[in-house]
């Protein structure tokens, strides 16, 4: 790290969180590296002291560095973490002003992304994971939707990993968690649960044979029309064409 020009105090701590959020990002502070010590920080920057440990806590706060009390050297620079973006998105999704289409919508193009990616890149190992998960799916029927639902957000956990992609895994698990929050009530209410579970079952199988045999598309053609059936009927006339092209998109076809 070079020795920064000074600055006025005001506002002077992002120039050390801009700084070392930039060194993280290009490569030259890895992870078990240490920050130089604040008295180093202060005569580098040209700051004062508060304004250097002002400058910690935001970047401890986000999750890449971690304080070493009573070690006179500085904080230790951490593994890069994509929980800070999960409570972020989760923060914003959860706002009153995202609507259930935004986030369906949303989960449509994340799902078959997921789905894609998945057989692409799945393992056997990852196969007999989603074969165990629908096992313990259909055998938790009887128990309830409120088990039933657990296993079902499992089988997409699953896909997210096999999927390879962290970034898509969190946008799912988010915009998963968000619809069901808005609607689950709503569409158990409107249905017979048992019929509701049982044709996730026949969804989730037809899923796993597409991605057992390495079919991208039609596993990604799959989730969005599971979407779209599921959730057409609780969105208005405009989204629900935004839905039905997103669906068309990827040759998918459309209840009549």
């Amino acid at each position: 790290m070079t020795r920064a020009d000074r600055v006025p105090d005001t506002r002077a701590f992002q120039r050390v969180v801009d700084h070392v959020r930039g060194a993280i990002a290009r490569g030259e502070l890895a992870p078990g590296d240490r920050l130089p010590s604040e008295r180093e920080l202060v005569e580098q920057f040209g700051i004062a002291r508060s304004s250097v440990r002002e400058a910690l806590r935001v970047l401890e706060s986000m999750e890449l560095v971690r304080p070493q009390p009573r070690d006179p050297r500085g904080p230790l620079v951490l593994q890069v973490s994509t929980e800070p973006i999960r409570r972020s998105v989760a923060m914003f999704t959860s706002a009153t002003a995202i609507t259930l289409s935004e986030l369906v919508q949303l989960r449509m193009v994340v799902d078959a992304a997921a789905n894609l990616m998945a057989a692409l890149r799945r393992t056997d190992a990852q196969l007999l994971a989603l074969e165990r998960n629908m096992a313990r799916m259909r055998a938790s029927i009887p128990l309830g939707y409120a088990d039933f639902s657990n296993h079902d957000l499992e089988f997409h956990e699953i896909i997210a990993q096999a999927g390879g992609n962290r970034l898509v895994r969190v946008y799912g698990d988010i915009t998963r968690e968000a619809v069901l929050g808005l609607i689950q009530e709503t569409i158990l209410d409107a249905g017979d649960r048992t019929a509701l579970m049982l044709q996730s079952t026949r969804h989730h199988a037809a899923v796993y044979a597409a991605i057992e045999a390495r079919d991208g598309l039609r596993a990604s053609r799959l989730a969005r029309e599971s979407l779209y059936g599921y959730y057409a009927d609780f969105v208005g006339a405009e989204d629900r064409a935004v839905m039905a092209a997103l669906v068309r998109e990827c040759g998918g076809y459309l209840p009549d």
